[in-house]
């Protein structure tokens, strides 16, 4: 949803056939795709890549050839794995180097660059070890009894943990330190929970040059502190949007200062009483939030609203299938109503068995179009029906483990 037609797309596999011609018909160009010879799951598509020459002589060529302006490597994230593939091939990385990501991720970094910034920041402490945070309850819950621990690299809203009050924290720390003795010593953040009226999301793009754009300005839809969505455009007081491109330049300023350049999203916060702490979180890569940041340039200025929800079915639902269900239901976009469902990937749905039983499990992503938000939560409710018809039912499901999230 990135690409250009001249682009080349590294991926695991290549996507299904029905899926691309989906995308071609609503006016997306598909680029060419490159895939590694084995589709190995466990092990990182850069590590796959560089075991097999094809890929590898293919970008090669293509920057030997390349006669004005080189071919640039633009990575969901960089790592080393990353790094020396633009090295074998002669590729022009566009992207911090792979320290420098580790850094920008750690989530108490984040939290000193907020500090140094002279941001709102949430109140909380910094622990070396989960036995430090033990005793920080009090001096940290404020007025209330909510906190939230952090692990520092954790992401996609693992390693957060909201706790309401001391016998629940006792509990937690418990646990924790029977898994933290199989795994190395690292410290946390203990926070005060805020009262919000919104999660924000926002993406950076720093230049190598130091300019800084922001864009892609949305609200996040999160369940507990799992991300489930967005709203585009987020509907917020100009001078609102004013005060995030603000503090979004500064952060890159900032991490351009460190050598940092490329994509950066960046998580927030605005309080019940509307102050805005802008910094929350920087993820040095790619979100799921980048991917749908342009969207609107193909399907025009429409309401939006980015889902994904996990299904358990009985039978193998791929991006055909799942198509022709939408279709029944009149609910698959199409341009000429200018609202509706619309697929936007077919990776991960449920078409390999996960159990002996033959049940499928999978995650169906969504953009859900349409010109109202009346409308836009219209559709969702249909959605979510349509996709309980394919699931298994959530009364055969374990206790805290429902068919659609």
């Amino acid at each position: 949803m990135l690409c250009r037609k001249q682009d080349v797309l590294i991926l695991r596999e290549r996507p299904d056939a029905a899926y691309l011609k989906r995308l071609t018909e609503l006016g997306f160009e598909i680029p060419t795709i490159l895939t590694p010879k084995f589709a190995d799951h466990h092990t990182p598509i850069a590590e796959l890549v560089l075991q097999d020459d094809a890929p590898l002589g293919r970008l090669r060529t293509l920057a030997e050839e390349s006669d004005a302006l080189p071919v640039v490597f633009l990575p969901y994230a960089v790592t080393e794995l990353e790094e020396t593939i633009a090295r074998h091939c002669g590729l022009s990385l566009i992207g911090p180097p792979s320290w420098l990501v580790a850094k920008v991720n750690d989530k108490i970094f984040n939290k000193r660059i907020a500090e140094e910034l002279g941001f709102p920041t949430c109140q909380g402490v910094e622990c070396e070890t989960l036995e430090e945070s033990r005793g920080c309850f009090d001096r940290v819950k404020g007025s209330g009894n909510r906190v939230i621990l952090k692990e520092p690299y954790a992401a996609s809203g693992k390693g957060l943990y909201i706790i309401d009050n001391e016998q629940s924290f006792d509990a937690l720390l418990t646990g924790l330190s029977r898994v933290s003795r199989r795994r190395p010593a690292h410290p946390w953040i203990l926070e005060q929970w805020m009262e919000k009226k919104a999660d924000i999301n926002y993406q950076i793009w720093i230049s190598p040059d130091g300019k800084v754009d922001v864009f892609s300005i949305k609200r996040q839809i999160l369940n507990g502190t799992v991300y489930t969505g967005s709203q585009m455009p987020a509907e917020l007081e100009p001078e609102i949007i004013e005060a995030y491109r603000s503090y979004g330049e500064a952060i890159g300023r900032y991490l351009h200062g460190l050598g940092y350049s490329g994509v950066a999203g960046i998580d927030s916060i605005i309080t019940a009483d509307d102050v805005i702490i802008p910094l929350i979180e920087v993820n040095g890569r790619f979100t799921l939030s980048t991917y749908v940041s342009f969207i609107q340039h193909v399907v025009g200025d429409k309401k939006i609203c980015s889902r994904y929800y996990r299904i358990l079915t009985h039978d193998p639902v791929d991006f055909t299938a799942l198509s022709r269900s939408l279709e029944k239901e009149e609910l698959q976009y199409e341009p000429h109503t200018g609202e509706g469902i619309l697929l936007y990937t077919a990776g991960s749905l449920p078409v390999v068995s996960v159990s002996e039983e033959g049940r499928y499990m999978g995650r169906v992503f969504v953009l859900v179009i349409a010109d109202e938000w009346s409308k836009t939560d219209e559709l969702a409710s249909r959605l979510e029906k349509a996709l309980q018809a394919l699931s298994t039912g959530r009364r055969e499901q374990p206790r805290g483990h429902e068919s659609i999230i």
